[in-house]
């Protein structure tokens, strides 16, 4: 085989400038610490890169998401236990406008007190977060969830709606909490609500007219009390008047499942005699629910009217305020007496009823950044895996690059100086 001196100069240089390359790659791999930085360099790697990447930025964002999650739910919980506080407040003072060794200034300095603390709890319950949103607003974080009314009442305005944020591949946890959930759930007074065909045909006329049940209410606290203890269980009432003989009326009352209610000897309230509605209406009285009977319209086909009892909800605010409302005035007889020791009473139990449900609340809270705490080191142990596999893909390994980087220059400088020798090679110094 013979190799020109041409050929043999060029394929030198080659070698000599791929040398060169490799050595410029070792270099910038040795200075930047990478050993992939084009898609080039590795097509297989570049793309498993590219996917570790992209995992590694969703755990960011999940990381980011959790910092926001737990800043508002710390802030939550302050504020839930800085309404704690003024509620166990407004319970001492109830307690304290409960006993007759105080006096009527004593009692109007007491509500004075109360209404301070409501228009406090009102400001905390409209609290903003750092970005300016309402925190008990539910999904209407723009606008002030409490409103104060012109008779004096708190109406919440939001909607009960909450924010779920991404935390992890498939989990979300709530950032929020609506006032109508935390907020709106003391029971006030026991409202009832008429419904059936009876009720139905008495508002189509014209003009309206009431239905055959009518005036019902609850005389007392103590009778809502004995109302709730007899009817526990029973669900809807119902109410059925019928006309045995002329102008002589019986009535019957059944539970939500057809079955007579007993009364309180344990009879049946069933074909009770009431003489003659169209004449005289008659005043009866269902374990503490009192009510006015009348002549039903159609006896025949529209006899009866179902009872819903339920309790007003109401919020913690309305609450203090109904109390402040009574003690503010002076005791001047019995019956104000009675309506106060009334109002101490059920203030008392509504109290009682917005502490344990803010308490259960930052339970609820606290559960929540206990999770965020778990996800965040979760998430931390994934990032590093992560890391770790990218560094494996894209990192050089310093001491094996360095090594063949000094091998590498090692083998040009052999390559110049045996190239410098065999160039001054000619048949001409011989011939001479």
């Amino acid at each position: 085989m013979r190799i020109s001196t041409q050929q043999q100069f060029l394929s030198s240089i080659d070698d000599m400038q791929r040398s060169q390359s490799r050595i410029a790659d070792l270099q910038e791999q040795i200075s930047t610490g990478k050993r992939l930085r084009n898609p080039s360099d590795d097509p297989v790697g570049a793309a498993q890169l590219v996917k570790l990447e992209r995992e590694l930025s969703q755990y960011n964002k999940y990381d980011d998401n959790i910092n926001v999650t737990k800043r508002r739910l710390e802030q939550e919980d302050s504020i839930l236990d800085s309404i704690n506080i003024a509620t166990d407040r407004m319970r001492e003072l109830t307690i304290s406008a409960g006993s007759d060794t105080i006096n009527d200034a004593d009692r109007a300095t007491i509500a004075q007190e109360l209404d301070q603390l409501v228009n406090y709890v009102a400001g905390l319950m409209n609290t903003q977060d750092a970005q300016g949103e309402y925190l008990f607003a539910g999904n209407k974080g723009g606008d002030a969830p409490y409103v104060k009314q012109g008779d004096g009442s708190y109406e919440y305005v939001g909607d009960d709606g909450q924010r779920l944020i991404q935390v992890g591949s498939d989990l979300f946890v709530p950032s929020n909490d609506s006032g109508e959930v935390l907020f709106e759930s003391i029971d006030g007074p026991l409202q009832t609500e008429l419904t059936g065909q009876a009720v139905f045909n008495a508002a189509q006329q014209s003009p309206p007219v009431e239905p055959f049940v009518r005036n019902t209410e609850f005389a007392t606290l103590a009778a809502e009390g004995t109302f709730k203890e007899a009817t526990e269980g029973l669900g809807e009432l119902t109410i059925r008047v019928t006309e045995p003989t002329p102008n002589n009326f019986e009535y019957s009352v059944f539970d939500s499942a057809g079955q007579p209610v007993k009364d309180s000897d344990g009879n049946d309230i069933a074909n009770i005699a009431v003489g003659d509605l169209a004449t005289t209406p008659a005043q009866i009285n269902i374990h503490g629910l009192s009510l006015e009977l009348h002549e039903p319209a159609d006896i025949a086909s529209a006899n009866e009217i179902k009872i819903s009892v339920t309790p007003e909800k109401m919020n913690v605010l309305d609450a203090a305020s109904a109390l402040s409302s009574v003690l503010s005035q002076p005791i001047e007889n019995d019956q104000m007496r009675t309506e106060r020791n009334e109002a101490v009473a059920r203030a008392l139990e509504q109290f009682k009823m917005s502490a344990e449900q803010t308490t259960e609340s930052q339970t609820v809270v606290g559960s929540r950044l206990k999770t965020l705490e778990n996800v965040s080191s979760s998430n931390l142990d994934f990032k590093l895996f992560t890391e770790s596999a990218i560094s494996t893909i894209e990192d050089a390994d310093l001491s094996k690059v360095i090594s063949e980087f000094t091998l590498e220059q090692t083998t040009l400088q052999a390559a110049q100086a045996t190239f410098g020798r065999v160039s001054s090679l000619s048949l001409f110094n011989y011939l001479n």
